[in-house]
Parts: C-alpha cells; sequence; structure tokens
C-alpha cells in the first residue's frame, strides 16, 4: 500500500504542540478561542462520539470555520463514532458537504470511513481518534500506512511509554492531559452498549462505570475514574516532540472550558523561570473548573492507585449537598457551596445513580425567595423534576457563563454572518451509486457454518474433542505453548486446527514477551492467527522473514466492524476474514449479508466478551466475588497481563443468527468460552443448542432485537 504524502509531520524538539481545545456547542467554541486555543475540536449533530453534546450543523460550520480562521485557530471535526451499513451514504454526504467547509482536520475510527474518506475525498487531512485505541510503535506504523496523518494516543499510556512512542514517530501524535477519563481503555467498552445498546463508539455511552456497585459488604464507585489533571507534569510534557495536547471536555459548558485553557495556556507558554509561579495561577483556574476530583492519570504509574475514586460521588461538578427532606415541590439542602438562581445544577439520584440536570429558577432561604445562598444555609431548591431524600446535589456550571460566552465579539460575528449554501458535488452520485447493495443475491453454501471454539488454556483442548470443532481460537501466551508440546500427542488433528489469538493490546512492556511466543508458535508449525488491534498486524507480518509458509489473520470483534466499507479496508490490509461488530443488531447485518464480502466473515455466537478492558485495576474488589449494580445486573473481574477484564455473569448467545443459513461469506461462527466458568459442559450445552436451533434460557441477545443505537 502506498504511503500518502503527510501533510502535518511530526513536530520537532523545538516546536511547541498546539493547545487543543473542546467546543461542544458555540459558548464553548468562544470561550475556547478567546481562552487561547490554537485549535478546537467539535462534532457534527451525527457521526460524533459526543451524541449527547450540542453540537453543530453544516450551517453553522461555514460560519464557524473561516472566523476560527481568521483567529488563527484550527477547527478538527470529530466524525468520530461507528458507522452502520445503511448510514454509509448519509456519511458520504456529509464528507462531500465538508470538502467544501475545509476544516483542518477531520477525527475518525471507523476504518470504512477512512476508506471512503482516501478513495473519494482525498484532500482531507485525517486524525485516528483515541478510540482506535492505538498504544504502540506497531499500532502507529499501521496508521501511517493507512494514511493518518495524526494518531490520538490511547489515555492509558504513562509519561515513559508516551516518550518512547514520541521518538522519530511515523505521523504526529496527540496526547489529552486534562478531562474526564474513562474506565475502559478508549474502544474497547461495551458496557454501555451491552446494558441497553447505546454504544460508547457511536457516541451513545450512558457511562455505567461511573454507577454504584456492591461487592460483598462493600458499596462504592469502583469503576469511576478520577478526572484527569495533567497541569503538574506540564513542565515534562511541554518538551516533548507531540504535535498536540488535549483538553476533554465537549460535554463541558463555556466557563469550564475557559477556565482550563486559560490554565494550559499559562503552562505551555511560560518560561522556565517562571513556571512556578504559572502553576499557582493555573491551579487557581482549575480549582474553579467544577470538575471531578483530579490526579494524573496513567502519566506517572501504569497502574495507578489514585486513578479510580471508588468512595466519592460520580458526577462531576461542585458537591452543593444532599437532599435532607422532600416534596412536591422542592427539597430542602444544607448547602456546601454557595448557589445562585441560574446555576445549573446535576442531580445524582441515590436510588439507581442515574443524573439529570437543570437550571436553578427558584432558591428560597429562611422559606424566603432568594436570589443567592451561601455555605452552610438550609436552603430549598425547586427543580424541575421530583427529587427523594439521600439524592446528591452538585453545581455544574455557574449563572451567567453561558450568556457571557454568548454576548462575546466571536459569537456577534457567527450569528451575523449567513451559513453558505452547500450544493452536491459531482463526484457524490458516483460515490453514492457505489455505496449501493450488490444486486446479485448472496449464494448460499447449502449448509451451516462452521463453528469455532475459543478457550483459555491448552488443558482443555482433549475434553472438546468429542465435538469435532472446525477450528479452536487460543490466546497466544508462553504457558499456552508450553503446555501445548505436552499435549501434542493427546489431541491429535486438532493441533493442527488451532488460531492463535494475540492479546487485546500490547503495551511496550508485554512487546518482546509476545514476539517471543509468536516466534515460538511459529516455529511448531503455526500459520493462523487472530488479531484485536491494528497494532498487531506489523508484528505479525516482521515474524515470517524468508519463511514461504503463508500465514492467514483473522480480525476479532474489537476491530468493530459494522460496515462493508470497514470489511473492505481489512481485505486491503491482507486479512483472511473479520469477525462482525458483537454490538450490530439484527437489520445491520442483514444488510451488510445482503451482498458478498470481499473476505470471510465471522459471526460472534455465544460467550461472556469482556465489557470493560481496563489498564485501572480497582483495589475494593474481590476478584470471586460479583459486583452487582443497582439494577442487580452482576459482573466478574480477573486480571491477566496486567489488564482488569470485567464481563457479565450473564452469557451472549445470539441465537437468532442461527437463522441466517450459511450466507455467502460467512465462514463460521465463533463460540468464546475464554472467560466461562465450565468450558467444556458449556460448550456441550451450546453444541446441543446450535444443533436444535433453540435458545439458551437467561442468556443475553446483546443488542440484536433490541437495535444499536
Amino acid at each position: 500500500m502506498k504511503k500518502p504524502e503527510v501533510k502535518s509531520p511530526p513536530p520537532g524538539p523545538e516546536a511547541k504542540p498546539e493547545l487543543l481545545a473542546p467546543a461542544g456547542s458555540l459558548a464553548a467554541w468562544a470561550a475556547a478561542v478567546e481562552a487561547g486555543a490554537d485549535a478546537v475540536y467539535l462534532g457534527l449533530k451525527e457521526f460524533s462520539a459526543r451524541a449527547f453534546a450540542a453540537n453543530f450543523s453544516l450551517g453553522d460550520l461555514t460560519r464557524l470555520v473561516p472566523l476560527s480562521h481568521d483567529q488563527g485557530v484550527k477547527v478538527f471535526v470529530a466524525f468520530n463514532a461507528l458507522v452502520k451499513e445503511k448510514e454509509l451514504p448519509r456519511a458520504a454526504k456529509l464528507l462531500d458537504a465538508l470538502t467544501r467547509i475545509q476544516p483542518d482536520a477531520l477525527i475518525i475510527q471507523d476504518l470504512g470511513l477512512l476508506r471512503l474518506i482516501k478513495k473519494h475525498f482525498p484532500g482531507f487531512e485525517v486524525h485516528a481518534s483515541t478510540l482506535t485505541a492505538v498504544h504502540n510503535p506497531a499500532g502507529l506504523k499501521t496508521l501511517a500506512g493507512l494514511g493518518f496523518e495524526r494518531a490520538v494516543l490511547a489515555r492509558e499510556l504513562s509519561l515513559k511509554e508516551i516518550e518512547n512512542l514520541a521518538q522519530n514517530p511515523p505521523l504526529g501524535l496527540e496526547v489529552f492531559i486534562h478531562g474526564a477519563m474513562c474506565f475502559s481503555i478508549s474502544g474497547l467498552c461495551l458496557m454501555s452498549s451491552f446494558l441497553g445498546g447505546k454504544g460508547s463508539l457511536r457516541g451513545a455511552c450512558t457511562q455505567p462505570c461511573r454507577r454504584r456497585y456492591v461487592c460483598g459488604r462493600k458499596r462504592g464507585y469502583f469503576f469511576s475514574p478520577t478526572d484527569l489533571d495533567a497541569s503538574r507534569l506540564m513542565g515534562r510534557i511541554r518538551t516533548l516532540p507531540l504535535a498536540a495536547l488535549k483538553i476533554e471536555g465537549r460535554m463541558k459548558g463555556p466557563d469550564y472550558v475557559a477556565r482550563v485553557v486559560k490554565a494550559y495556556r499559562l503552562l505551555l507558554d511560560a518560561p522556565a523561570e517562571d513556571m512556578e509561579a504559572a502553576l499557582a495561577e493555573a491551579e487557581t483556574l482549575l480549582a474553579d473548573s467544577l470538575s471531578r476530583h483530579r490526579s494524573t492519570g496513567f502519566f506517572l504509574s501504569a497502574q495507578p492507585a489514585a486513578g479510580l475514586a471508588p468512595h466519592q460521588a460520580a458526577t462531576s461538578g461542585l458537591f452543593l449537598g444532599q437532599v435532607k427532606e422532600s416534596g412536591p415541590t422542592g427539597a430542602a439542602v444544607v448547602l456546601r457551596a454557595a448557589v445562585q438562581t441560574g446555576d445549573r445544577l446535576r442531580v445524582q439520584f441515590k436510588n439507581n445513580d442515574e443524573r439529570q440536570a437543570f437550571t436553578l429558577k427558584e432558591l428560597l432561604v429562611d422559606e424566603r425567595p432568594a436570589g443567592r445562598a451561601e455555605a452552610g444555609d438550609r436552603v430549598g431548591l425547586s427543580a424541575p423534576f421530583l427529587l427523594s431524600q439521600g439524592d446528591l446535589i452538585f453545581k455544574v456550571q455557574a449563572s451567567g457563563s453561558e450568556d457571557e460566552a454568548l454576548s462575546s465579539s466571536l459569537v456577534e460575528a457567527f450569528q451575523a454572518r449567513p451559513p453558505s449554501q452547500l450544493k452536491p458535488s459531482p463526484r457524490l452520485k458516483r460515490v453514492l451509486d457505489e455505496l449501493k447493495p450488490s444486486r446479485s443475491r448472496p449464494a448460499r453454501t447449502g449448509g451451516r457454518p462452521e463453528l469455532w471454539y475459543r478457550l483459555a488454556r491448552v488443558e482443555s483442548l482433549p475434553g472438546l474433542e468429542p465435538l469435532r470443532p472446525d477450528r479452536i481460537v487460543l490466546p497466544l501466551s508462553s504457558a499456552n505453548l508450553r503446555r501445548l508440546s505436552n499435549l501434542k500427542s493427546k489431541i491429535g488433528e486438532l493441533y493442527s486446527r488451532i488460531i492463535w489469538a494475540a492479546p487485546p493490546v500490547l503495551f511496550d512492556s508485554s512487546d518482546q514477551a509476545f514476539r517471543r511466543d509468536l516466534a515460538q508458535a511459529i516455529k511448531m508449525g503455526a500459520a493462523e492467527f487472530m488479531v484485536s488491534n491494528l497494532g498487531h498486524l506489523p508484528l505479525i507480518s516482521s515474524a515470517r522473514p524468508g519463511s514461504r509458509r503463508r500465514f492467514k489473520v483473522f480480525a476479532d470483534y474489537r476491530f468493530n466492524c459494522l460496515n462493508s466499507q470497514t470489511e473492505a479496508q481489512l481485505a486491503d490490509l491482507g486479512l483472511a476474514g473479520v469477525t462482525l461488530s458483537i454490538e450490530s443488531d439484527e437489520e445491520n447485518l442483514s444488510r451488510m449479508l445482503e451482498h458478498p464480502g470481499p473476505i470471510p466473515r465471522l459471526l460472534y455466537l455465544f460467550g461472556r466478551p469482556p465489557l470493560f478492558t481496563a489498564r485501572f485495576r480497582p483495589a475494593e474488589l474481590k476478584e470471586n466475588v460479583p459486583a452487582e449494580s443497582p439494577r442487580g445486573e452482576r459482573f466478574r473481574w480477573r486480571t491477566e497481563s496486567g489488564l482488569t477484564l470485567v464481563f457479565a455473569e450473564q452469557p451472549v448467545f445470539l441465537a437468532p443468527l442461527l437463522k441466517f443459513t450459511a450466507p455467502a461469506g460467512v465462514k463460521a461462527m465463533i463460540v468464546d468460552l475464554e472467560f466461562d466458568p465450565r468450558p467444556l459442559v458449556t460448550a456441550r450445552l451450546v453444541h446441543e443448542a446450535v444443533k436444535s436451533g433453540r435458545p439458551i434460557k437467561s442468556a443475553s441477545k446483546f443488542n440484536l432485537k433490541r437495535g444499536l443505537f
């Protein structure tokens, strides 16, 4: 694959990185620009990984982009949600319109979008979202080969790991320095989708990591991270050859954006001798930014002890107090901090930990209407919904901050400028014609797809033999390779049916061990592999120099393949097959299977997939004791190779897939027993269910029937 010319080469050691700020609304955009951001990132009303932000229309961007450029500020459009098959034409129309708006870059995660852009809209500079989970040099190499000009690194990297990646990178690097963190590694979270069909990778995350859970006798916010704050590390960070330093917060208001941008502008620009004074001023700004408790995240440790806040309420903002009494007209609260009418408040409900915000319009002090109350006052708060005793109240935005931002000269210039009309380009019809499903119906093979079984340990192989599995997927580890040598004579022809699976992520600390295991597996005759990340591909291809053996490499469900363009992109990378997204719904799968795929398709049929894949280690949890949510959902967890894997007790069984009788291109269905407590017993149960075509009681159908939002 020919590597395209890079528009924005990585900065040299003397270059100062861009300060990149969030703009989730018009007011936040104005606040970011006026506070000194070098660039802003924002989303459209569609295909944004922050679907609940205000976001912008195309007409808005025809005004906002040139106004930003007049201020010397770049605009990056976050086109970073996964795209369903039926949404591809709409995505193409938006891309076509954006070619005339000319933002400075697009931020994407969907490889299908990347293919559309590079083939039909090559004028865009494209940045790889943090949702691509890039965390090692091999991943950067793959992204550069695909035509990305910048990579937004995984937020789970330490400063030392970032410094290593910043040594002669093949593309620009962007690093988060402030804002909310996720418990799961970005791009590897299925929890919100599993619990209600609202996929985090499509911008609809319901933040299940912020809920309160019970584990044994302990109760707490075990999966709730602190907010990231790298302010005290800026003296070191700003010297790295990075393209940009990024502030998270497209759901935040203008006051927050202004304070945080001003703080980091100070720290980025201050001479070394003035750094202490700049830090003191920055700390004052950040302390009033109404965020959660802050920590340095992973920067100083790959497993930060202070990165989680299990004993603190999970919402952001300034804690005002707990509801003491409630009634139909409001609630009584003893204030921990001052509040006034017009403040934006958020309630965290005691019974289910859900959160809801409102603007405070009525305030009583000593049972009399007041405009303001101070800490220590017992007040009556009026909300547009019912509050209950024990609910927690937070201030998330100060009164007047939105109006102040909207009264700026930038907003006035925006409102005075009429939006431009955007007519479709002549090429759009050609693009849309290409995206139409093939008229030829896919041929059917007349039988069922193969069954592939995924196991955790080699020792289970002999017990699987009576089921005559077509393939067995095993984690590639030194322990499994060692045990396999001892069992080779007992498993017979199953030996030749093994597919070795790479781990979900490979940080620098585990890179050499994986390379050794890979070399050993190849020496033992391995020729088929399953990968979870773009960073795995160069490692496998470089492990066969001089070998005439042809490897087959399959993509597992973590490649998040929701559309045919992603399939085509993976085929271009030389993959032998792809597991379609485990989050997909029946309508989307049916649309994809209407036409043949460029490579064989695999379907995830059964298993307990990790819903969180994290580098955090929750010290409050016990490994053999389930954690239960306020809704009664139960989860277990384990640690492997430095990762915390959290999965539901309830298995997934996508039984309706059995009705898809061998459509063209579906090579196999996968029975995933890697996290099953009794893999061989479950294997027989699933085998019988597949033969009879019956569901398994109490199993989840994931999004198959309810849909993926």
